[in-house]
């Protein structure tokens, strides 16, 4: 057939043979463009298993275990990874007696990394370990006063000392260490343990080395799929997950640039104008916002409700939003995030940029402007004379510190005398918070995606380890918040308490709600699937990591009868 054809050809003209061979390329281009058509659409491309993804994070790994890492921090994120959450690990849970009595039962096939079952020994022995003082676990408030006890093998039980309708929010935080690892070890000893470097975990990956610099900094933390994960969830597509850690954000944009890492979460927007190769940008929704809080046992003149009005119409919230985060944020107008469904709406008709307006209320309060020196003055009983002066306390991190004096800005345009003190961040909780050493503070506060508002608002949380930061103290906030904690979530009367709520609150002016900020998670191009969904923490931008990938293949589409 062969040699007849190239018979056949031999005995074509020149112009024979030049349309034969015209007509036969075009045959051969067509064919090959119906073939990419024809699996272009009968195929769909999805995931493929393989690949690295190298993340880069400033700052340095100390406590890789759930019981001591700190939230919002380095260590967070690789437990995150390395550690499964009770619910992920539990099959069932139930509550009775009005939501103060729980049961958990955990998967049957539930393992540790080397594929030793996980029992209930095990997670009491975290919560005992918690709840020890000794072991200083950041922790220790969330568990304090519940009892642990077990049932069997795979079930515990919890006894609460009140009604709580969000127990859930607890065991999601909650992640199981080994007993079989740590048993053996004095709970001051814990923190001293290898283990919180090599850590021996549950989660979608597990530790497989890292590298340090001769001065001590680890610059690299390598991690490999858990094939045990398979009995709790969907293993990651992923066969590493990398972390290369930096000293500064100036290192960490150095390295991304140059192509050493794939990507990086950004929470300071003034990076995004610093990158140069061909990104994507990730806009984040979170459950975190920033507010002013206010002291008023560390200044008097915040007592009063007119003043505190006229700071927060002097505050010009908008150009924050535009200047600060690049747009990338919304008005944070009360105690819930508006990403949330909780969210009301209502309360923002109370919020707005009125300089003259602040000017009223502060001499309706007594106050008396002089233009000379540009400050509001009042006389005292002894013939003093005060000044209208408040000290804003920030952390010193770059971009709350440019809010800070933008709000300065603001507050001393209308004649209130604003000074600015910077802290370290490291010592927020123990020294900040924990003495109430402010006047102002700037702070962000995180709401769970199941809204609790009782740490942050009820009156019994004034002090410490309560995170009351403006000493707010209402009976009517207090029966509210004590009631939605007896509605189950997913009862319509639960969101109706919490509208009354956050109308309650920004009433009386418990805090100077400023904004609800997106992150942005920057990455190649070339790194095109990252899921991510609603921040509450930084480390919740892993709780979909089992759906990131690198490669893909091509599927047949399915065929619908």
């Amino acid at each position: 057939m062969v040699q007849l054809l190239i018979s056949a050809i031999k005995s074509f003209s020149f112009k024979e043979r030049m349309v034969f061979w015209m007509a036969f390329v075009f045959f051969v281009i067509s064919s090959i463009s119906l073939s990419f058509f024809f699996i272009e659409k009968s195929t769909v491309k999805v995931p493929a298993s393989g690949g690295e993804f190298i993340e880069g994070v400033v700052g340095q790994p100390a406590f890789i275990n759930p019981v001591l890492a700190k939230p919002g921090t380095v260590d967070d994120d690789l437990v995150a990874l390395t550690f499964a959450n009770l619910l992920d690990l539990s099959e069932s849970l139930k509550s009775e007696k009005n939501f103060k009595i729980w049961t958990l039962r955990l998967k049957e096939n539930a393992r540790w990394q080397d594929e030793t079952p996980i029992t209930s020994d095990d997670v009491i022995f975290t919560i005992q370990a918690i709840q020890d003082p000794d072991v200083l676990s950041p922790l220790f408030s969330d568990w304090q006063n519940i009892k642990v006890s077990r049932v069997s093998e795979r079930e515990i039980r919890f006894e609460l000392p009140t009604s709580y309708s969000l127990f859930e929010n607890l065991l999601k935080k909650l992640r199981p260490i080994p007993k079989k690892i740590f048993a053996d070890i004095a709970p001051a000893n814990i923190k001293l343990s290898s283990y919180n470097l090599e850590p021996f975990g549950s989660g979608p990956f597990l530790y497989e080395k890292m590298e340090r610099k001769k001065d001590g900094f680890i610059s690299q933390f390598q991690l490999k799929i858990n094939p045990a994960y398979r009995s709790i969830g969907s293993l990651p597509y992923l066969k590493r997950f990398t972390f290369h850690f930096f000293e500064n954000e100036e290192g960490l944009i150095e390295a991304y640039n140059s192509g050493i890492i794939d990507g990086f979460l950004a929470t300071d927007y003034s990076l995004i104008d610093k990158i140069e190769i061909n990104s994507l940008t990730e806009k984040i929704p979170t459950t975190k916002y920033y507010a002013l809080f206010f002291n008023p046992n560390a200044n008097p003149i915040l007592e009063s409700k007119e003043i505190r009005k006229a700071l927060q119409l002097a505050t010009d919230i908008n150009s924050l939003i535009n200047q600060e985060f690049k747009g990338y944020a919304l008005l944070e107008a009360g105690p819930i995030p508006p990403t949330l469904p909780s969210y009301n709406k209502e309360i923002e008709k109370d919020v707005s940029f009125n300089p003259s307006l602040a000017k009223e209320l502060i001499a309706n309060a007594g106050w008396i402007f002089n233009p000379e020196i540009n400050l509001w003055q009042k006389v005292e009983k002894n013939n003093s004379t005060q000044e209208l002066a408040v000290i804003l306390k920030t952390p010193d991190t770059p971009l709350l510190l440019r809010m800070a004096q933008r709000i300065q800005k603001d507050w001393q345009a209308i004649g209130i005398k604003t000074e600015i003190e910077k802290y370290d961040p490291a010592l927020l909780g123990e020294e900040i918070i924990k003495n109430r050493d402010y006047q102002i503070l700037l702070f962000g506060n995180i709401v769970s995606l199941e809204p609790d508002l009782f740490s942050f608002w009820h009156s019994t949380e004034r002090f410490y380890p309560g995170l009351n930061l403006s000493f707010f103290n209402d009976s009517l906030t207090d029966n509210l918040i004590a009631l939605s904690r007896q509605v189950a979530p997913q009862d319509p009367q639960r969101n109706k308490l919490l509208f009354q709520i956050q109308e309650r609150i920004t009433s009386e002016l418990g805090a100077l709600f400023l904004v609800n900020p997106q992150y942005l998670y920057i990455h190649r191009a070339s790194r095109p699937q990252v899921v991510i969904e609603t921040l509450s923490l930084a480390s919740d931008r892993f709780e979909k990591v089992n759906q990131w990938h690198i490669k893909t293949k091509r599927k047949f589409k399915g065929i619908q009868l």
